[in-house]
Order: structure tokens, then C-alpha cells, then sequence
């Protein structure tokens, strides 16, 4: 498989947000000029995600999903307030080829399953926020609930419902571009015979490499393309330069 380039554009539900540690969110952008921006960029896909739908107890609102739809050609996958298999279905029938299951992994985790079986696996990325490496800490409610599974368990356990994709965040590296949780990566895609989607931290294009050599099918980044001159296409080059499978625009 070909490695995929993620840009990630988190979204308060209107306007592009930033924070660190999933806290401190503060105002970058606009949705849909974000959008506009990666669709010219030549990206593999792109990944949105409402970071307080869920505490909104709302979903993603269509006038933000029509923001992604009319001006993306390109395959792109929707995470926020994904607890029923009707949210999942609106997302899905509004254009996304897939969605992102955080909260509702824990609370519903027959979701996934039923998402899986109308839809495909393919659809379903379930993310896991692991808080430790060291430990192998994993939480819920974006890194501020502790759960007593290790990552590799979770992980395992999600691939026995139906997830087809994992996307493996660092709670502690998420927005600090102080290097990827290389471990967790090798230890997660050891585990499970599922494409991890490696999250936060990245930090240069070194970062990228070896989060991919310990493991990475994808990387889904946010920080390193909004606050550094890197690219999508930089990416790209540096990891097929240095024998990696990659789409090359």
C-alpha cells in the first residue's frame, strides 16, 4: 500500500481551530478556505473533525459538510458527535468516504459494527488517544478520561468489531511538533493487521520518515502544514526519496 498524506482541518463546527494536548482551541482559519487550499495542493485525502460536537451533544452541520462537498474533489473522511449509525449515514450520504468514531467507540462500541456491515470497513477510522506511551495509556473525551485497556488491547478489540482504520493520536505530543510517538505506532501496527493513521507531533519531514518505518500507513497532519512552510508534496518527495511507497503528484 501506498503511504497517505492526511492533512487534518479540526473545525469548532464554524471556523478552523488549533490547540495543544486537544485543549486551548483558538481560532486559525476558515473551513472551507482550508479546504479550497489542500484541494489545490494535490493531498491524497483530507480528514475533518468537529472537536466540540460532542460536547455540544450536536453533530457536524450541514451548511459546514456543504463547505467540504462543493469544493473537494478528492476523498475525505468526517469525525464529530458519530454516535448513531444515522449520523454515520447523513456524513456518508453527504459525500464522506468515511468516519472518524471517537466518543462512541466506548459508549457503543456495536456501532462500528453497524456502520462496518451497512457500509464496509473501509468507511470506519476509530480513533484511540493514547496518553503514554511508556504504559500504553489509552483515554476517551479527547484525552481527559483514563480507560484501564493498554493501546494494544483496544486496538485489537477494535479490529475484532469492524474498524478498518485506526487513527492513533498522541494526546501529550498533539500540537507541540516535538516529534511523533514512534513506540505506540510500532506496537499498535504489530498488533493488529489494520492501517494506523499516525497523529500528532510531527514535526519535519525526518518525523514523517521514521513515524512511516516504525509502522505508519498514513500520517494525518495538522500543526506542521498550518505553522511551517512544508508541504503535502514535500512529504511525498522526502518519503519516496528515501524508499517509500507513495503517490507522487
Amino acid at each position: 500500500m501506498k503511504v497517505r498524506i492526511i492533512p487534518t482541518i479540526l473545525t469548532d463546527g464554524q471556523t478552523v481551530v488549533k490547540g495543544t494536548q486537544f485543549n486551548n482551541w483558538r481560532t486559525v482559519g476558515m473551513a472551507q478556505a482550508a479546504a479550497k487550499l489542500y484541494a489545490t495542493r494535490d493531498v491524497d485525502e483530507l480528514m475533518f473533525i468537529d472537536v466540540k460536537a460532542s460536547e455540544r451533544n450536536s453533530t457536524i452541520p450541514d451548511s459546514l459538510l456543504s463547505c467540504f462537498t462543493d469544493v473537494l474533489n478528492i476523498p475525505f473522511s468526517v469525525g464529530g458527535g458519530v454516535n448513531s449509525l444515522e449520523v454515520a449515514t447523513r456524513y456518508l450520504g453527504a459525500g464522506a468516504e468515511k468516519v472518524l468514531i471517537g466518543r462512541a467507540a466506548f459508549s457503543n462500541p456495536k456501532l462500528i459494527s453497524e456502520i462496518a456491515h451497512k457500509f464496509g470497513s473501509q468507511a470506519v477510522i476509530v480513533a484511540v488517544d493514547v496518553l503514554n506511551n511508556d504504559k500504553g495509556e489509552i483515554a476517551r473525551k479527547c484525552g481527559k478520561d483514563p480507560v484501564s485497556l493498554s493501546v494494544i488491547e483496544w486496538a485489537k478489540e477494535l479490529e475484532s468489531l469492524g474498524a478498518g482504520e485506526l487513527l492513533l493520536q498522541s494526546v501529550v505530543r498533539d500540537g507541540e511538533m516535538r516529534g511523533m510517538d514512534y513506540l505506540s505506532i510500532s506496537e499498535v501496527t504489530s498488533s493488529v493487521n489494520l492501517p494506523v493513521i499516525a497523529s500528532g507531533g510531527a514535526k519535519n519531514l525526518e518525523d514523517c520518515l521514521q513515524a512511516v518505518n516504525s509502522g505508519a500507513s498514513a500520517l494525518a497532519i495538522g500543526a506542521l502544514f498550518q505553522f511551517t512552510q512544508i508541504t503535502p508534496r514535500n512529504i511525498r518527495k522526502h518519503l519516496e526519496e528515501h524508499g517509500v511507497s507513495v503517490r507522487v503528484g
